[in-house]
């Protein structure tokens, strides 16, 4: 019995191929299925963001920064709903200018090395159902500090180590 049941086990073996080396011949009506090549538009080429630059030579004014996420501590994430609409602005002069979902907000901002206080915001007043922008100024309130990442984003840091509010 034993004799007949390494038979059986020998016989499968060979018929899948396996075993001894041996290998099975492939069947004509068989064919073997390549992952689809990617196109161009779906290769990942290098963009400003994944590249490292210079942190010291990065200046807050001269870039529109668009914001991506805020981080809470908490782990807690807000994103904008609407990607790239939210936008900030560092003027020169110490002014800065806001973008978001409804409304346009301008206001005044100091740096001392890398800490960063934003003064009152003023907004226009459109009212806009389902809108962040409430959200996204009180964050902006709570700014203390910002660095720059290696990979060209700024990040707000927020009063009492709170979390984090990225642009890109």
């Amino acid at each position: 019995m034993a004799r007949g049941l390494a038979c059986i086990v020998a016989a499968t073996l060979l018929s899948v191929g396996l075993g001894c080396g041996f290998s099975q011949q492939s069947d004509p009506t068989t064919h073997v299925v390549s992952p689809p090549e990617k196109t161009a538009s779906e290769i990942a080429l290098p963009t400003a963001t994944q590249v490292d630059v210079d942190t010291k030579r990065m200046t807050l004014t001269g870039k529109e920064w668009a914001w991506v996420q805020t981080v809470y501590n908490n782990d807690k994430i807000v994103v904008p709903t609407k990607p790239d609409i939210f936008t900030l602005t560092f003027n020169s002069d110490g002014t800065l200018s806001a973008a978001t979902d409804c409304n346009r907000m301008n206001g005044s901002y100091s740096v001392d090395e890398r800490l960063l206080t934003i003064g009152k915001l003023a907004a226009t007043r459109m009212f806009c159902p389902d809108s962040q922008e409430t959200v996204f100024a009180d964050m902006l309130s709570q700014v203390t500090a910002f660095i720059f990442t290696s990979r060209g984003e700024l990040v707000l840091e927020l009063k009492y180590d709170s979390g984090q509010i990225q642009f890109k």
